[in-house]
């Protein structure tokens, strides 16, 4: 059996203890050596459930770790990146990598840095993953445009160029921010009231230099409202998938219509446990779950992947996701904000 991959936290918030908890839930692949907290004493609760050591300094944990894993408010995100790539600390950082142009002018000097890759989920996530596997298998032809609706900013962005294989920072955008009603709705703990309240949809057009296109469109409902659901359209010059339903051409006269299907375990008479297994469009398996069958939402299965990722790179050099393409991401979003703000389109050469 493979050793656990070994990693140290920075930071205390919300997404250290989701690493902390997916590390629970799946003893067997990871294990975390400790965390390194700036100022421990107001974290005391945190520090005596999980019950483990707090290192005295960053060096000291990166040592008894394989890699460290950033978590840390994007305020204090760009200090400690330039700081871990000064001391060569292999790190594997939490988004945004930047929150404002300055801070991203400050981080690209290290954007090639061998030491930091980023823990970017969005793509990881298994029906994103199948529906990068669809395209990478040619069975669309060349991809040219793509919608999505399933997250905002930098991750929706990260989504797009990956679909349309775009690498280039060059785009025109164009982008209106819109104000829509919705009925409130209970979320992390805070009780909904019966009343009508007004959201920003944010809708963006963007066009690339070798004409490829795409639309991002986000209500910050979609992450946690029923009423607002995701949607993803990605169109080929052979076909399109629209959701989980596959269109693409055989022949100059036959058309395969596929829908991609979720198999999963612990369902009616299944005694297996609550856990996905894989992702087929007919006959092909376009993604398989390598942590079945531990019980782990999307979301944590889309986190264990960055962390097999970054151990991974760290043994391969293969990059999954670097800080240099973190940084395009977000330069384009910050592109995307600065023409919702300026009611104009904007050009990133």
């Amino acid at each position: 059996m493979n050793k656990p991959v070994r990693f140290g936290i920075i930071g205390s918030g919300w997404r250290a203890s989701c690493y902390l908890t997916l590390a629970q839930k799946h003893p067997q692949q990871f294990q975390v050596t400790g965390l390194w907290i700036r100022n421990p004493s107001k974290y005391q609760n945190l520090i005596d459930k999980w019950k483990l050591p707090v290192y005295s300094s960053i060096e000291s944990l990166a040592a008894d770790s394989d890699f460290v894993v950033l978590a840390v408010s994007k305020d204090a995100a760009v200090s400690l990146l330039l700081e871990l790539s000064a001391l060569k600390i292999p790190v594997l950082a939490e988004t945004p990598t930047a929150a404002t142009l300055p801070d991203y002018e400050r981080l690209l000097p290290i954007a090639g840095s061998t030491s930091i890759q980023v823990a970017e989920q969005y793509p990881l996530h298994p029906h994103h993953q199948a529906r990068t596997a669809f395209i990478q298998a040619g069975l669309l032809g060349q991809v040219c445009h793509v919608q999505a609706s399933v997250a905002h900013g930098y991750h929706g962005i990260s989504l797009i160029r990956k679909w349309l294989s775009v690498s280039e920072l060059s785009c025109e955008i164009t982008a209106r921010r819109l104000e829509v009603p919705i009925m409130d709705f209970t979320y992390r703990g805070k009780e909904a009231e019966d009343t009508l309240k007004m959201e920003q949809q944010d809708i963006a057009i963007m066009v690339f230099p070798s004409g490829k296109s795409a639309v991002l469109d986000f209500t910050r409902s979609q992450y946690f409202s029923p009423l607002r659901t995701n949607r993803v359209l990605i169109r080929g010059s052979h076909g399109e998938i629209r959701d989980n339903d596959i269109v693409r051409r055989l022949g100059t006269d036959e058309t395969e219509y596929l829908q991609v299907k979720r198999i999963q375990g612990g369902q009616e008479g299944s005694l297996e446990s609550l856990a996905l297994y894989e992702l087929r469009a007919g006959q092909q398996c376009l993604f398989r779950n390598p942590f079945h069958p531990s019980p782990l939402s999307d979301e944590e299965i889309a986190m264990a992947q960055s962390l097999l990722n970054m151990s991974e790179y760290l043994q391969s050099g293969i990059s999954s996701y670097s800080l240099s393409d973190a940084l395009k991401d977000v330069r384009l979003s910050l592109a995307i904000e600065e023409a919702l703000t300026l009611g104009c389109t904007v050009t990133l050469q």
